[in-house]
């Protein structure tokens, strides 16, 4: 006569029943990005052609070999237009680095505090304008160099201005401006005039 232990039957059936149920755990799933940016699109292509102005009026473009390239920037008041049958560009605004033509002409700064001048197709920085009335244009360019800081890039050669501490008179030599006297008291510059006391 076999004798069975109480309760052994039952760990066998709860042994083969936990061994059916039990199933490997699936690899959890990356997540997944909820937006894919969307490739950038191809330069517009265009046919060679003449120079004209942007929509903006802001620049001379024209489309060589299949693309568009700025000409020159047309930053001041009037902008790109047509007059007389030509296209004119204002170039009395740039900024330094800008395309430009022709060479020698001039204009001021976006922010007013320097003048530019075209050097080899490209506005540079002429002269600070740090005085009171900046940079201007009306029938020429009118810059207030009478404050400046030494290294300043100046135009106008043995032009003086006040340091920006007002303690010395600076000159300018050569490109930019440099101390040439200490100011005893104060530097003064008024209506155009720089005196050192």
């Amino acid at each position: 006569m076999r004798i069975t232990a109480p309760g052994s039957g039952l760990l066998v059936c709860l042994a083969l029943v936990v061994g059916a149920c039990v199933q490997e755990a699936p690899p959890p799933q990356q997540p997944q990005p909820a937006w894919q940016p969307a490739p950038p699109p191809a330069a517009a292509r265009c046919a060679d052609g003449p120079p004209m102005c942007s929509q903006d009026r802001r620049l001379i473009i024209q489309c060589q070999r299949g693309a568009w390239i700025t000409v020159r920037t047309c930053l001041g008041p009037q902008g790109c237009g047509m007059s007389q049958g030509a296209l004119m560009c204002d170039t009395s605004v740039a900024n330094p680095g800008d395309p430009c033509g022709p060479d020698g002409s001039s204009g001021c700064t976006p922010d007013g505090r320097a003048s530019t001048v075209c050097r080899g197709g490209r506005a540079a920085i002429a002269s600070t304008c740090r005085g009171s009335k900046g940079c201007s244009v009306t029938s020429g360019v009118a810059c207030d160099h009478s404050v400046a800081a030494p290294g300043d890039p100046c135009d106008e050669q043995n032009g003086i201005a006040c340091s920006t501490d007002r303690k010395t008179m600076l000159r300018c030599a050569g490109p930019v401006f440099v101390v040439a006297e200490a100011c005893r008291n104060a530097c003064l510059s008024a209506g155009g005039r720089v005196l050192c006391q």
